[in-house]
Protein backbone atom coordinates (compact mmCIF):
# COMPACT_ATOMS: atom_id res chain seq x y z
CA UNK A 1 0.00 0.00 0.00
CA UNK A 2 1.04 3.24 -0.31
CA UNK A 3 0.39 4.90 3.22
CA UNK A 4 0.69 8.59 4.06
CA UNK A 5 1.66 9.23 7.49
CA UNK A 6 0.76 12.56 9.83
CA UNK A 7 3.17 13.33 12.50
CA UNK A 8 5.96 11.14 11.09
CA UNK A 9 8.78 12.87 12.35
CA UNK A 10 7.76 12.43 16.27
CA UNK A 11 8.90 9.52 18.51
CA UNK A 12 6.22 7.37 17.66
CA UNK A 13 6.12 8.37 14.10
CA UNK A 14 9.62 6.91 13.73
CA UNK A 15 8.97 3.65 15.11
CA UNK A 16 5.51 3.38 12.76
CA UNK A 17 7.69 4.36 9.80
CA UNK A 18 10.34 1.54 10.37
CA UNK A 19 7.74 -1.20 10.87
CA UNK A 20 5.54 0.16 7.60
CA UNK A 21 8.82 0.42 5.35
CA UNK A 22 9.82 -3.23 6.99
CA UNK A 23 6.32 -4.91 5.81
CA UNK A 24 6.79 -3.41 2.29
CA UNK A 25 4.60 -0.21 2.08
CA UNK A 26 5.49 2.66 0.25
CA UNK A 27 5.54 5.26 2.82
CA UNK A 28 4.75 9.06 2.61
CA UNK A 29 5.65 10.55 6.01
CA UNK A 30 4.43 14.29 6.46
CA UNK A 31 6.76 16.38 8.53
CA UNK A 32 7.41 20.14 9.49
CA UNK A 33 10.26 21.74 7.27
CA UNK A 34 13.14 20.83 7.94
CA UNK A 35 12.32 17.44 10.32
CA UNK A 36 13.13 15.31 7.13
CA UNK A 37 15.94 13.20 8.95
CA UNK A 38 18.77 10.25 8.78
CA UNK A 39 15.68 7.94 9.57
CA UNK A 40 13.45 8.67 6.85
CA UNK A 41 16.21 8.61 4.68
CA UNK A 42 17.41 5.04 6.02
CA UNK A 43 13.75 3.63 5.94
CA UNK A 44 13.56 4.35 2.18
CA UNK A 45 10.58 7.11 2.70
CA UNK A 46 9.24 10.15 1.30
CA UNK A 47 9.43 12.68 2.92
CA UNK A 48 7.19 16.42 2.28
CA UNK A 49 6.57 19.24 4.68
CA UNK A 50 3.77 20.44 5.29
CA UNK A 51 1.16 20.54 9.00
CA UNK A 52 -2.31 19.27 9.27
CA UNK A 53 -3.75 22.89 10.16
CA UNK A 54 -3.00 23.82 6.12
CA UNK A 55 -5.38 21.87 4.14
CA UNK A 56 -3.94 23.13 0.87
CA UNK A 57 -0.68 21.35 2.12
CA UNK A 58 -2.25 17.90 2.57
CA UNK A 59 -4.38 17.47 -0.64
CA UNK A 60 -1.25 17.56 -2.83
CA UNK A 61 0.87 15.63 0.10
CA UNK A 62 -1.65 12.67 0.16
CA UNK A 63 -1.88 12.40 -3.46
CA UNK A 64 -2.11 8.37 -4.83
CA UNK A 65 -1.81 7.07 -1.20
CA UNK A 66 -4.42 4.45 -0.05
CA UNK A 67 -4.43 4.85 3.59
CA UNK A 68 -3.16 6.80 6.27
CA UNK A 69 -1.90 6.86 9.77
CA UNK A 70 -2.83 9.58 11.50
CA UNK A 71 -0.42 10.38 14.49
CA UNK A 72 -0.73 14.45 14.86
CA UNK A 73 -1.71 15.41 18.25
CA UNK A 74 -0.22 17.88 21.08
CA UNK A 75 0.06 18.36 24.98
CA UNK A 76 -0.12 21.42 25.40
CA UNK A 77 -1.46 24.24 23.03
CA UNK A 78 1.32 26.87 21.62
CA UNK A 79 0.31 29.69 20.10
CA UNK A 80 -2.46 29.22 16.93
CA UNK A 81 -1.97 25.40 17.58
CA UNK A 82 -4.37 25.38 19.85
CA UNK A 83 -6.32 21.46 21.10
CA UNK A 84 -8.81 22.45 19.10
CA UNK A 85 -7.16 23.68 15.83
CA UNK A 86 -4.55 20.60 15.97
CA UNK A 87 -7.22 17.26 17.13
CA UNK A 88 -10.61 19.09 15.21
CA UNK A 89 -9.36 20.96 12.90
CA UNK A 90 -6.27 18.77 11.62
CA UNK A 91 -8.45 15.77 11.84
CA UNK A 92 -11.12 17.34 9.45
CA UNK A 93 -8.48 18.17 7.20
CA UNK A 94 -6.81 15.09 6.69
CA UNK A 95 -10.20 13.59 6.58
CA UNK A 96 -10.77 15.83 3.74
CA UNK A 97 -7.41 15.07 1.65
CA UNK A 98 -8.26 11.67 1.92
CA UNK A 99 -11.75 12.52 -0.53
CA UNK A 100 -9.19 14.14 -2.34
CA UNK A 101 -6.86 11.56 -2.80
CA UNK A 102 -8.88 8.25 -2.86
CA UNK A 103 -6.99 7.15 0.04
CA UNK A 104 -10.00 4.73 2.01
CA UNK A 105 -8.28 3.63 5.12
CA UNK A 106 -7.79 5.69 8.21
CA UNK A 107 -6.19 4.52 10.91
CA UNK A 108 -6.15 7.10 13.70
CA UNK A 109 -4.00 7.62 16.83
CA UNK A 110 -6.44 8.90 19.70
CA UNK A 111 -5.71 8.74 23.33
CA UNK A 112 -7.13 6.17 26.18
CA UNK A 113 -8.94 8.66 28.29
CA UNK A 114 -11.01 9.92 25.23
CA UNK A 115 -14.85 8.77 25.91
CA UNK A 116 -14.31 8.39 29.96
CA UNK A 117 -16.20 11.66 30.29
CA UNK A 118 -13.15 13.48 31.60
CA UNK A 119 -13.23 17.30 30.49
CA UNK A 120 -10.48 18.36 29.80
CA UNK A 121 -9.35 20.40 26.30
CA UNK A 122 -7.38 17.56 25.76
CA UNK A 123 -9.72 14.86 25.72
CA UNK A 124 -12.90 16.80 24.51
CA UNK A 125 -10.98 17.58 21.20
CA UNK A 126 -9.87 13.99 20.88
CA UNK A 127 -13.49 12.67 21.43
CA UNK A 128 -14.69 15.50 18.97
CA UNK A 129 -12.05 14.40 16.14
CA UNK A 130 -12.51 10.74 16.76
CA UNK A 131 -16.86 12.09 16.21
CA UNK A 132 -15.59 13.73 13.17
CA UNK A 133 -13.71 10.18 11.57
CA UNK A 134 -17.05 8.04 12.52
CA UNK A 135 -19.09 9.69 10.40
CA UNK A 136 -16.65 10.31 7.66
CA UNK A 137 -17.72 7.46 5.26
CA UNK A 138 -14.06 6.06 5.36
CA UNK A 139 -12.88 2.65 6.21
CA UNK A 140 -11.73 3.78 10.05
CA UNK A 141 -10.11 1.99 12.73
CA UNK A 142 -9.25 4.35 16.32
CA UNK A 143 -6.26 3.58 18.82
CA UNK A 144 -6.47 4.93 22.34
CA UNK A 145 -3.24 4.19 23.65
CA UNK A 146 -2.01 4.55 27.48
CA UNK A 147 0.97 6.33 28.07
CA UNK A 148 3.15 5.11 25.74
CA UNK A 149 6.88 4.48 26.82
CA UNK A 150 10.67 4.06 24.72
CA UNK A 151 14.14 5.67 25.08
CA UNK A 152 13.06 8.74 23.53
CA UNK A 153 10.06 9.67 24.60
CA UNK A 154 9.46 12.99 26.27
CA UNK A 155 7.81 11.34 28.87
CA UNK A 156 10.34 8.67 29.54
CA UNK A 157 12.74 11.45 29.36
CA UNK A 158 11.14 13.65 31.96
CA UNK A 159 10.54 11.01 34.52
CA UNK A 160 14.24 9.61 33.99
CA UNK A 161 15.51 13.57 34.80
CA UNK A 162 12.56 13.55 37.75
CA UNK A 163 14.21 10.18 39.68
CA UNK A 164 17.53 11.25 39.06
CA UNK A 165 16.99 14.42 40.92
CA UNK A 166 18.53 15.01 44.08
CA UNK A 167 16.00 14.22 46.93
CA UNK A 168 13.20 12.22 46.95
CA UNK A 169 10.32 11.57 44.23
CA UNK A 170 7.50 13.98 44.90
CA UNK A 171 3.96 12.04 44.97
CA UNK A 172 0.75 13.56 44.45
CA UNK A 173 -1.22 12.33 47.50
CA UNK A 174 0.00 8.92 48.00
CA UNK A 175 1.30 7.91 44.49
CA UNK A 176 -2.02 5.75 43.71
CA UNK A 177 -2.76 7.07 40.27
CA UNK A 178 -2.58 4.72 37.63
CA UNK A 179 -0.58 4.56 34.51
CA UNK A 180 -0.51 1.14 32.32
CA UNK A 181 2.32 2.12 29.88
CA UNK A 182 2.60 0.40 26.61
CA UNK A 183 6.07 -0.11 24.67
CA UNK A 184 6.42 2.48 21.28
CA UNK A 185 7.28 -0.44 19.11
CA UNK A 186 4.07 -2.52 20.18
CA UNK A 187 1.72 0.73 18.86
CA UNK A 188 3.45 0.60 15.51
CA UNK A 189 2.79 -3.07 15.20
CA UNK A 190 -0.67 -2.17 16.24
CA UNK A 191 -0.85 0.60 13.61
CA UNK A 192 0.74 -1.74 10.65
CA UNK A 193 -1.46 -4.79 11.35
CA UNK A 194 -4.73 -2.83 11.29
CA UNK A 195 -4.11 -1.85 7.95
CA UNK A 196 -3.79 -5.82 7.11
CA UNK A 197 -7.24 -6.65 9.38
CA UNK A 198 -10.39 -5.66 7.99
CA UNK A 199 -12.07 -7.07 10.94
CA UNK A 200 -10.80 -3.72 13.16
CA UNK A 201 -12.49 -1.17 10.03
CA UNK A 202 -15.04 0.30 12.29
CA UNK A 203 -13.83 0.18 15.43
CA UNK A 204 -12.21 1.62 18.54
CA UNK A 205 -9.57 -0.08 20.87
CA UNK A 206 -8.08 0.76 24.16
CA UNK A 207 -4.42 0.16 23.68
CA UNK A 208 -2.01 -0.55 26.46
CA UNK A 209 0.80 -2.86 28.31
CA UNK A 210 -0.73 -5.81 30.45
CA UNK A 211 0.94 -3.78 33.63
CA UNK A 212 -1.17 -1.80 35.60
CA UNK A 213 1.31 0.15 37.96
CA UNK A 214 0.52 2.91 40.86
CA UNK A 215 2.37 6.01 40.44
CA UNK A 216 4.86 5.29 43.39
CA UNK A 217 5.85 1.54 42.06
CA UNK A 218 6.39 3.43 38.48
CA UNK A 219 8.82 5.92 39.88
CA UNK A 220 10.47 3.02 41.97
CA UNK A 221 10.98 0.54 38.95
CA UNK A 222 12.69 2.98 37.40
CA UNK A 223 15.15 4.65 39.45
CA UNK A 224 15.98 0.99 40.68
CA UNK A 225 16.52 0.23 36.33
CA UNK A 226 18.57 4.03 35.94
CA UNK A 227 19.73 4.37 39.22
CA UNK A 228 20.83 0.89 40.74
CA UNK A 229 18.13 1.28 43.63
CA UNK A 230 14.84 2.31 44.22
CA UNK A 231 14.36 6.08 45.22
CA UNK A 232 11.92 6.96 48.27
CA UNK A 233 9.13 8.94 47.37
CA UNK A 234 7.43 11.83 49.20
CA UNK A 235 3.59 12.25 49.18
CA UNK A 236 2.56 15.75 48.96
CA UNK A 237 -1.37 16.15 49.62
CA UNK A 238 -3.59 16.68 46.51
CA UNK A 239 -4.54 20.01 47.64
CA UNK A 240 -1.22 21.00 47.81
CA UNK A 241 -0.26 19.76 44.53
CA UNK A 242 -3.50 21.43 42.62
CA UNK A 243 -2.44 25.10 44.30
CA UNK A 244 0.85 24.57 42.80
CA UNK A 245 -0.31 24.15 39.47
CA UNK A 246 -2.13 26.66 39.15
CA UNK A 247 0.25 28.77 40.18
CA UNK A 248 2.98 27.71 37.90
CA UNK A 249 0.71 28.00 34.81
CA UNK A 250 0.30 31.97 35.69
CA UNK A 251 3.77 32.05 36.42
CA UNK A 252 5.82 29.73 34.23
CA UNK A 253 5.48 29.70 30.33
CA UNK A 254 6.19 25.75 30.57
CA UNK A 255 5.03 24.66 34.02
CA UNK A 256 6.29 21.22 35.50
CA UNK A 257 1.99 19.98 35.46
CA UNK A 258 -0.67 21.88 35.00
CA UNK A 259 -4.48 21.58 36.16
CA UNK A 260 -5.85 19.91 33.13
CA UNK A 261 -2.83 17.49 32.86
CA UNK A 262 -3.37 16.63 36.85
CA UNK A 263 -6.96 16.36 36.34
CA UNK A 264 -6.33 13.33 33.65
CA UNK A 265 -3.55 11.80 36.16
CA UNK A 266 -6.44 11.89 38.85
CA UNK A 267 -9.04 10.74 36.51
CA UNK A 268 -6.68 7.78 35.41
CA UNK A 269 -8.17 4.12 35.56
CA UNK A 270 -6.92 0.49 33.91
CA UNK A 271 -8.73 -0.46 30.60
CA UNK A 272 -9.38 -3.70 29.43
CA UNK A 273 -6.74 -4.52 26.66
CA UNK A 274 -8.61 -8.59 25.64
CA UNK A 275 -10.43 -6.99 22.58
CA UNK A 276 -7.30 -5.55 21.46
CA UNK A 277 -5.41 -8.90 22.11
CA UNK A 278 -8.20 -10.61 20.47
CA UNK A 279 -8.47 -8.55 17.33
CA UNK A 280 -4.64 -8.03 16.99
CA UNK A 281 -3.62 -11.71 17.54
CA UNK A 282 -0.83 -10.27 20.33
CA UNK A 283 0.06 -9.68 23.84
CA UNK A 284 2.19 -6.13 24.48
CA UNK A 285 5.45 -6.47 26.33
CA UNK A 286 5.63 -6.26 30.01
CA UNK A 287 6.91 -3.02 31.23
CA UNK A 288 10.18 -3.62 33.40
CA UNK A 289 11.84 -6.14 31.07
CA UNK A 290 11.06 -3.81 28.43
CA UNK A 291 12.55 -0.54 30.21
CA UNK A 292 15.72 -2.91 31.09
CA UNK A 293 16.77 -3.30 27.50
CA UNK A 294 16.70 0.40 27.12
CA UNK A 295 17.37 1.60 30.04
CA UNK A 296 21.29 2.96 28.83
CA UNK A 297 19.37 4.44 26.19
CA UNK A 298 17.31 6.23 28.20
CA UNK A 299 19.93 7.85 30.68
CA UNK A 300 22.12 9.00 27.39
CA UNK A 301 18.57 10.67 26.16
CA UNK A 302 17.70 12.32 29.58
CA UNK A 303 21.63 13.37 30.21
CA UNK A 304 22.03 10.98 33.20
Amino acid sequence: MRVFVTGASGFVGRSILARLAADGHEVRALVRPGSAGALLRATRTEAVEGDVVGPSDLAAASKGCDAVVHLVGILRPQGTNTFDAVHVGGTRNVIDACYSSGARRFIYVSALGAGRGTPTPYFVTKEAAEARLRTSGLDWTILRPSVIHGPHGGFMVLMARMVARFGPVPLVGRGDQIVQPIWVEDVANLCAEALKRNATIGQTYDVAGPDVLTMKVFYKTLSRLLLGKAKRCLPVPRGLVRMGARVAARLMANPPVTPDELTMLLAARPCDTRPMAEAFGFEPAPFEPTLARYAEELKAAAGI
